[in-house]
């Protein structure tokens, strides 16, 4: 007995100091109840599975230490604490570590694999097949259970974090509760209602043009990216600006990641207010949202709509979602086998020929959803014998801007009525240069060819991602003779 309530002692008094080291920083002692009742949950469980005290008091701090210190590093790398939804990149980091990695330093890579296998070492050697302590350990955790989940049922689902406020609830209730309660709060939000698609062409109405969409990884404004440094000029966005429908400020979600927030929004126009706590990865639930992509919106308009992304089409889930969201085709890293790389990926300019011949070739109009890849982090010095991370993004940045003029140059010359919406997703994150800030939005610009439109000039707006699906949806209902 004395083992067991020390050990459970130990156990909460150790989590709730790994709490107060949480970023951002922890202010008072609210939802340190909640936090005590998760973490005997745990600690039951892991009582209950090796029937020591003391291993379950290692396992469990261990284990809420190693989230502390991701979310920490995520924080610093992304402005963003971990959430529950980060769970979800699980086999992203199996397939694609480089990813990620380059985010952890050195020393804490250094004594990695010597902490887990002392964790390892500690539950084979300190384990116990006595039956007293294993239903110990399930009646504490089977406990803390019910009293959570009585409290969710009569309590805290009317008022308790009723909205997602990441930063202010983690400084207000810490890191765990924060999980939890929005685990909770994201799997009780329901679908909303299914909407409709556009209607079919009537015969009054010209043919639907071609609608090609870039989302371009990590493109941003060089000149804006990095306070004091200068970079030079995106000229190709710079110039056709001058002459495009709309152009400005993509105020984006994310930094540095999440891709997928920025995807979603465009492709499905629901806003950040409108998804709550789906928000954080709307690609979790798109297929309960199918009805709002715009390929299915858009059926009637195009027989043929692509998805096309030089990547693993299993990251995000995209090989499955994006069928559901209404494409008819997936066009994927086996189609660009034998194509040009710039640094590890396929290069921009390898899309842009792509493109070229689609659209010169195919009889018919189609809409096209292209997500690059060129810029994907990690930017490491030598890449491209970049003398620094900053000089690598800013090369791959202008190939972007290189793939805009190339676009333009097709569509001016083929002659075909055609939108073009080109825009980033995400700021990148590059150690020593570019840092989370409250400034996260990227440019964008949309161009019309061979449509008549208004002939006065275009001024910079800033609008979401929500907002840009919403402008090409206009563009579409607008194509009358």
């Amino acid at each position: 007995m004395k083992n067991f309530l020390l050990s459970l002692l130990c156990t909460i008094v150790f989590s709730i100091l790994f709490d107060r080291f949480t970023r951002p920083s922890r202010i008072g002692w609210r939802g340190y109840a909640i936090h005590t009742l998760i973490i005997l949950i745990f600690y039951g469980a892991a009582l209950a599975l090796t029937g020591g005290f003391w291993v379950a008091c290692v396992l469990t701090g261990a284990i809420f230490l190693a989230v502390v210190i991701a979310s920490n590093i995520k924080f610093r790398v992304l402005g963003e604490p971990l959430v529950f939804s980060d769970l979800a990149v699980a086999a992203s980091f199996l397939r694609y570590p480089r990813f990620y990695l380059a985010a952890i330093p050195s020393s804490l890579k250094i004594i990695l694999l010597p902490a887990v296998m002392i964790v390892i070492g500690c539950v084979i050697a300190f384990s116990s097949i006595t039956p007293a302590p294993h239903l110990a350990g399930l009646a504490v955790s089977l406990g803390a259970l019910s009293v959570v989940g009585t409290n969710w049922k009569l309590y805290w689902r009317s008022g308790f974090m009723p909205c997602p406020n990441l930063q202010a609830d983690i400084t207000q209730y810490g890191l765990l509760s924060v999980l939890i309660v929005y685990t909770l709060r994201w799997r009780a939000t329901p679908s909303p209602a299914a909407v409709p698609p556009l209607p079919a062409l009537k015969p009054d109405q010209d043919p639907a043009p071609f609608l090609i969409i870039i989302q371009c990884e990590s493109f941003a404004d060089p000149t804006d990216l990095v306070p004091g440094h200068f970079l030079p000029p995106l000229q190709a966005l710079e110039r056709l600006q001058k002459t495009s429908d709309e152009y400005g400020r993509l105020s984006v979600s994310g930094f540095g990641a999440y891709t997928m927030r920025t995807e979603y929004a465009v492709l499905c126009g629901r806003s950040d207010k409108d998804l709550g706590f789906r928000a954080f990865d709307p690609f979790l639930t798109a297929e309960d949202e199918r009805t709002f992509g715009l390929p299915n919106r858009l059926a009637a308009l195009y027989e043929k709509r692509l998805f096309v992304h030089p990547h693993d089409l299993r990251f995000y889930g995209r090989d499955r979602l994006m069928p559901a969201l209404g494409f008819t085709t997936l066009v994927g890293p086996d189609d660009f086998k034998n194509a040009e790389k710039s640094g590890p990926y396929i290069s921009d300019k390898a899309l842009g020929d792509y493109l070229h011949n689609r659209i010169l070739t195919t009889d018919e109009a189609e809409l096209i959803y292209v997500v690059t890849m060129e810029n994907h982090g990690p930017w490491d010095a030598g890449r491209l014998d970049a003398t620094d991370p900053l000089a690598a993004w800013n090369h791959h940045a202008h190939n972007g801007d290189a793939l805009l003029e190339s676009l333009n140059r097709t569509l001016q010359e083929c002659g075909r009525p055609a939108h073009l919406i080109f825009f980033g997703d995400h700021r990148p994150s590059i150690p020593g240069y570019v840092h989370p800030a409250p400034v996260r939005s990227t440019p964008f610009i949309s161009l019309t060819y061979n449509i008549e439109k208004a002939a006065a000039p275009a001024t910079a707006c800033t609008i979401t991602p929500a907002e840009l699906h919403d402008v090409i949806l206009k563009k579409l209902s607008t194509n009358k003779k």
